[in-house]
């Protein structure tokens, strides 16, 4: 094991550009300035905690949702895909029984005493719940953990529907796993991390984004018994015809700020569950849920109706979507990537906030795709839990060049990403 010095003279002389070539393609431009974030990384590690110190660096990848939105936390499919923008951290083991965790962007200094156990008062919703809540859960699952010194850097947009959180979570899960020799496999982890976030963070949020992070390449995942959701990996290449790219647009408004909003959707859905006797929608049958409208529409109000209608529509479609993903068949897959963006609008109303009409970014963003990509082998959706934050869209190549220079005159420069496809989870890296 190198040091940090050692390690950042190697990166700077392409010693491990294979490795950075497995994660962010072949692109020589990429890999240069993947080179650079990588010595930054280590630079800033050395800042925070000193020159000298056995480091390694660990990666954990943010994640496009394909499918399945607010479906996987009521027991349904879920269809994700790993993509390119990650999280990178570098680590290195202590011997105090405490983590530290400086992370690029913030100014404060993540201090958590491995010895204090439970959620602490003040800590919900900051990043130290997250990793105090890791430690739990590597505890519970009978796996001794100490203490790391850890500066990250990344570049999965923070309250963007990239799942910035799922990274930030397998990045910590990865390291307590590596410099420690826990073992545990992939789905383990997630479910680790699901629990810091459920439990310590206080973000009811499903297993998905934790999954394909964890897992990497294109998930689709049955969440019918959470405990373990039979889990298939579909391989990135091939997925998109040749020609046709994923462009994220930063809509450059946060959702980071609006759990309230992501929590009133699944706990409307349960209402209406809980009233026909199940705990989460996946639980009941579509012919109970129609026959009992009369008294749902009384009992829960016209909104959870209408989001537990999109759950039984987005569940089907997610599962259409993988069919066609399987069989090759983009033109299908757009098609119901199209159905699911007037879902959003229409069923899940998850596009904006009500409480906040004069802010609807999402909304111009698919009017603005819509007017581009109409007509033509492309497609749009919102992904994510919703609200603000960003928009995907498949665009074919002879649109992509004005549809990111119409994209990013209404959002600014840099707010429409042409991703790529990941086909590794959370790793150590070097």
């Amino acid at each position: 094991m190198a040091n940090s010095a050692q390690l950042r003279n190697e990166i700077a002389a392409g010693k491990w550009d294979d490795k950075l070539r497995a994660l962010y393609g072949d692109a020589a431009q990429e890999i240069c300035r993947q080179r650079a974030r990588y010595c930054a990384a280590l630079e800033q590690f050395e800042l925070y905690f000193g020159p000298g110190r056995q480091v390694q660096v660990y990666s954990a990848p943010g994640r496009a949702e394909l499918g399945g939105n607010h479906t996987d936390h009521q027991h349904g499919y879920g269809l994700a895909a790993a993509v390119t923008l990650d999280l990178v951290a570098v680590a290195a083991h202590n011997t105090d029984g405490y983590v530290r965790v400086k992370s690029r962007g913030f100014n404060k200094l993540d201090v958590i005493d491995l010895t204090v156990e439970g959620p602490q008062e003040g800590e919900s919703t900051h990043s130290a719940s997250l990793i105090r809540g890791i430690a739990e859960g590597f505890r519970a699952a009978g796996k001794a953990v100490g203490g790391f010194d850890a500066y990250t850097a990344s570049d999965v947009l923070r309250g963007s529907g990239l799942s910035s959180s799922a990274a930030f979570e397998m990045g910590m899960a990865a390291i307590w796993n590596g410099e420690y020799g826990c073992g545990l496999a992939p789905a383990e982890l997630a479910k680790i991390c699901q629990y810091a976030e459920n439990t310590y963070f206080g973000k009811p949020s499903g297993l998905l984004d934790q999954l394909t992070s964890a897992v990497g390449g294109i998930i689709f995942a049955d969440f019918a018994d959470p405990q373990q959701p039979v889990l298939e990996k579909i391989h990135a290449d091939g997925l998109l015809p040749p020609g046709m790219s994923l462009c994220v647009t930063d809509t450059r408004d946060s959702h980071s700020e609006l759990t309230g909003e992501f929590a009133a959707i699944r706990q409307e859905m349960e209402q209406i569950a809980a009233f026909l006797g199940k705990k989460v929608l996946g639980q009941v049958t579509e012919s109970a849920f129609w026959a009992a409208l009369p008294a749902l529409r009384k009992a829960c109000g016209d909104r959870a109706v209408l989001r537990a209608i999109h759950y039984f529509e987005e569940n089907a479609r997610t599962l259409a979507q993988r069919d066609a993903l399987q069989a090759g068949q983009f033109d299908a897959f757009a098609a119901l990537v199209l159905e699911s963006g007037r879902a959003s609008f229409a069923l899940c109303q998850n596009v904006y906030c009500s409480t906040d009409v004069r802010h609807q970014g999402l909304s111009v963003a698919l009017a603005l795709s819509q007017s581009i990509l109409q007509g033509s082998t492309g497609a749009w959706r919102m992904q994510g839990g919703g609200f603000a934050g960003t928009i995907q869209a498949y665009v074919p190549q002879s649109l992509l060049e004005r549809y990111q220079s119409e994209i990013e005159r209404v959002f600014g420069k840099g707010s429409c990403y042409i991703l790529r496809l990941r086909e590794q989870g959370a790793v150590k890296v070097i």
